[in-house]
């Protein structure tokens, strides 16, 4: 804690009022401050942009300019643990979310590595815990934090809440068009996903879970296993299932550009009681 604190102390020689810093603004997973993400963004597939290699991973804080922030998501790009989709599946998002009144951290963690998985997942229990213990010194409302994964991100917030989500329980899980639910042979949690995304019981977590109709089958039969479990926990679960689209579509030129408007489905689902 004395080491988190000497490094909060730099932060605020750099930033003398974290709730007046100009946002973004971008953190290691000690607090530590950078001018920018050590983490270039450059071309990942056809016209997608995003992080081929994490050098560092860190938090890019996004802050509402609402006048009440409503609480902080955490969120986690996909790009199948080889790629960090941070545009269409991270600042993008991260923008509309700002323009619903929700303050936004997107983790960039460590991809294209043999061990990618166990890292990020460390690096994301690492990330909730510096929100919940800091997120208020960092200029972010943290009074409610809620969860939200792309595709690769979608299996890391799933995997987050099964390890954290009894002892930290989330505001809300939003899934969006997960990925590697599907339990393989001898691996089952039950209703067809791995043990490692079964949701703890007795959490009280809301569930948003959306995927498309032209998604590979396993995703959106586990996709909708999750929602199905969820319902069966007791959570209130909204499952989706988007016709026309495939898989990754995130949103792409502008906060108001979404297919088959599943951003019309999230803002439905975040303002219910």
């Amino acid at each position: 804690m004395l080491f988190l604190a000497k490094l909060l102390c730099i932060y605020y020689m750099t930033f003398p009022f974290a709730a007046h810093a100009e946002f973004p603004v971008v953190i290691d997973l000690q607090g530590y401050p950078f001018v920018e993400s050590p983490n270039k963004i450059v071309p990942l597939w056809g016209t997608l942009r995003g992080i081929k290699q994490v050098n560092l991973p860190v938090l890019e804080l996004h802050r509402t300019s609402a006048a009440f922030s409503k609480g902080t998501i955490l969120l986690f790009p996909g790009g199948g643990y080889q790629g960090l989709a941070v545009e269409h599946e991270g600042r993008n998002v991260a923008d509309f979310l700002n323009r619903l009144g929700y303050d936004v951290a997107i983790l960039e963690y460590s991809v294209a590595d043999p061990d990618a998985r166990s890292k990020a997942l460390a690096e994301a229990v690492e990330a909730a815990d510096l929100l919940r213990k800091q997120g208020a010194l960092l200029g972010l409302n943290t009074t409610s934090q809620g969860i939200m994964g792309f595709s690769a991100g979608g299996h890391l917030a799933a995997r987050l809440v099964h390890e954290e989500g009894a002892l930290h329980p989330f505001s809300e899980i939003i899934l969006i068009y997960p990925a590697y639910l599907e339990a393989s042979e001898g691996d089952s949690g039950g209703k067809q996903l791995k043990q490692e995304v079964v949701l703890p019981k007795g959490i009280t977590s809301r569930v948003f879970v959306l995927i498309g109709d032209q998604d590979q089958p396993e995703w959106k039969a586990s996709a909708k296993a999750y929602a199905d479990t969820s319902r069966e926990n007791g959570q209130k679960a909204d499952f989706h299932l988007l016709p026309g689209v495939g898989h990754g579509f995130g949103i792409q030129g502008g906060a108001g550009n979404s297919s088959g408007g599943w951003t019309d489905l999230l803002v439905n689902f975040l303002e219910k009681e």
